[in-house]
């Protein structure tokens, strides 16, 4: 008889020391290398710096501490960029954005709050169908700093179920980015405990503060703000639903070709192999 999967009751956040391996990992989390693998969406085996969620499982000891995150960039090991895109307001441009990337045969990273996908299931089903990778982003776009404890779960645990029902297979894990930015060490605790890896970001394009901004300007701020060794593992934010933005995503995609470098999602870039 198959043998069952062991049952994930907790998670740990950890940052890969150098000369640790994904072993030494998963026994002192109370893991297996496999589902630190799986949870992490893992293409190889992690390098030093990298930072995980690790599962702990069932009838397992830990003695693993539970180290508090941030991440705000991966390694400079290729010319690889993460473009994440927030959805949390309108879905203006969204088609428009996906057409750019299926055409350019690119995948990144939609941070998505579970009010965005109740509102627009078709367009959830089509990120998910064209291969992109999907991130918690709360279900209401709440200041986590202003909710208790329970309140920040109830958002994380809102936005999967929404998923859910639209898209049964797909998952937001293991990544999570606060509205607004805004978080302090508890809400990175209560994120991480529910097993997810709190992502912040390199570069702001900006898109969605104050005025709006051209594509020109958009491109410009993507692509040139930061000198090309800064963006080697950058994690770069702009958002769906503003013009500027869908409307600009053909040249910033062109632009970084050009440039050698290309965009992946943020699961490929904080590997960085």
């Amino acid at each position: 008889m198959p043998t069952a999967t062991p049952r994930i009751i907790g998670y740990r956040g950890h940052v890969v020391a150098p000369g640790e391996t994904l072993e030494q990992i998963a026994v002192a989390g109370g893991s297996s290398a496999e589902a630190i693998t799986a949870y992490n969406r893992l293409g190889t085996p992690p390098t030093a710096g990298r930072a995980l969620i690790v599962p702990q499982l069932e009838a397992r000891t830990v003695t693993l501490a539970d180290t508090s995150i941030m991440v705000r960039r991966g390694p400079a090991t290729r010319p690889w960029v993460a473009l994440t895109l927030d959805a949390g307001a309108g879905s203006q441009g969204t088609e428009q954005i996906l057409d750019a990337l299926r055409e350019r045969e690119v995948r990144i990273t939609f941070f998505l709050t579970g009010k965005w996908i109740a509102k627009n299931p078709e367009l959830t089903r089509r990120i998910v169908a064209d291969g992109h990778e999907l991130a918690n982003h709360t279900y209401h776009h709440p200041d986590l700093t202003t909710l208790d404890d329970d309140a920040i779960r109830d958002e994380l645990r809102s936005t999967e179920a929404a998923l859910r029902e639209v898209a049964p297979a797909a998952t937001l894990r293991p990544f999570f980015r606060p509205p607004f930015g805004a978080y302090d060490e508890r809400v990175q605790r209560v994120v991480q405990a529910e097993g997810y890896l709190p992502v912040y970001w390199t570069l702001d394009s900006l898109d969605s503060v104050g005025k709006p901004k051209s594509p020109q300007f958009l491109l410009e701020r993507v692509t040139a703000k930061l000198p090309p060794a800064e963006l080697r593992g950058a994690i770069l934010l702009a958002h769906c639903g503003i013009a500027g933005t869908a409307d600009a995503l053909p040249a910033i995609l062109d632009r970084f070709s050009e440039m050698g470098f290309e965009v992946r999602p943020l699961s490929d870039v904080l590997a960085g192999t």
